[in-house]
């Protein structure tokens, strides 16, 4: 697991404090609290966020095995069960410990056959989904083709939940470099299902940065610097662009990852690009320079807003996008790839 998703998971998990214990409601909302409390520090490490995470996981288990002994026939205990399987899939990641996974599995099987669960198979079932999607690796795609079989069919069972939207869409970024017309059937059968507005926009997000996949891409703009940027100016070369923001731990680290790709690139090869989402450009050349980064970068301030975010559908960083030597756009999301999906790419042109 990526110090990222390390990071993102100890961000959920950490805070929180043990249980009173003196009634159900009580127990339960210290519960609750903690998937809500941010961590009070930012790990310096992956082995510091691995290690802080995994000892939280285990007080969260004491705490959610300590409320269902204690309150065995209380409305929160089935919930309680249903985070508890969670949380031990999740762990078993962390710890590469298959039992946690058959430990979860267990637990969900016999949460279906509990009087309580009757009218809750969809909890179940989902839970059964969500947590095998965690078994998905964006690398290799392993996992992939049986994960989009599990949300079909809970689609197909469960046609008016509020959480189909979402599964379908979670699913289709699995798809959304080597197979955009199974991504773009997902999208499209979630976008009717989604029950919110911000669920809507990032759907049609998805759907907008798909169909620029594959195509010439055009883009014009001013870096920082006062750099007038063409993108037809770069044919011929890989084109990399990094999308970022200075408030985004995650991709600041990452900022270095692609500044060292590019440095063993040739010049006259790749052509590094970055788009930043900080809404004060007046600071990002110092940030910038911090990061050792020379390449044109851009930033109006806008934020997720900026016109030209959104014209690209932009709404996760970081993300990495590569345009071939003939200006078109391959990847959308190249972190896994990066290296040698360019190294591809370069050896086609010189053929």
């Amino acid at each position: 697991m990526s110090a990222r998703s390390i990071i993102i998971v100890a961000a959920l998990l950490i805070a929180g404090t043990p249980l009173a214990r003196a009634d159900a409601d009580a127990d339960w909302a210290q519960i609750e609290a903690m998937d809500s409390n941010g961590p009070a520090q930012q790990w310096q490490s992956q082995d510091e966020a691995r290690d802080a995470t995994i000892d939280y996981l285990g007080k969260q288990e004491k705490a959610l095995r300590d409320f269902s002994a204690a309150y065995p026939d209380d409305a929160h205990t089935p919930d309680a069960k249903l985070r508890l399987a969670h949380l031990l899939a999740t762990r078993a990641d962390f710890q590469q410990d298959s039992s946690q996974r058959l430990a979860a599995d267990a637990i969900l099987n016999e949460l279906e056959t509990e009087p309580a669960m009757k009218d809750r198979r969809a909890d179940v079932e989902f839970a059964r989904v969500s947590i095998f999607m965690q078994r998905v690796n964006g690398m290799t795609g392993a996992n992939r083709d049986p994960l989009l079989e599990k949300a079909r069919a809970y689609a197909k069972e469960f046609p008016d939940d509020r959480r189909v939207a979402p599964l379908l869409a979670d699913v289709a970024g699995t798809f959304e470099e080597d197979e955009p017309k199974t991504a773009r059937a997902l999208l499209d059968q979630a976008l009717p299902k989604a029950q919110t507005p911000e669920l809507r926009a990032s759907i049609n997000d998805d759907l907008k940065r798909l169909s620029l996949l594959g195509k010439p891409l055009e883009m014009q703009w001013t870096a920082i610097d006062g750099t007038r940027i063409n993108l037809d100016n770069f044919h011929g070369r890989i084109v990399l662009i990094y999308f970022f923001a200075s408030w985004s731990p995650p991709s600041m680290e990452e900022l270095d990852w692609v500044r060292d790709l590019v440095s063993r690139v040739p010049a006259d090869t790749l052509q590094p690009l970055g788009i930043c989402l900080d809404k004060d450009p007046v600071s990002v050349p110092g940030v910038l320079s911090d990061h050792q980064i020379t390449w044109p970068v851009y930033c109006d301030g806008g934020g997720w807003q900026g016109k030209l975010v959104r014209s690209l559908g932009i709404n996760a960083i970081p993300v990495i996008w590569i345009i071939d030597r003939d200006g078109i756009l391959r990847a959308l999301d190249a972190k896994d790839d990066a290296i040698p999906l360019i190294e591809k790419l370069a050896g086609d042109s010189a053929q």
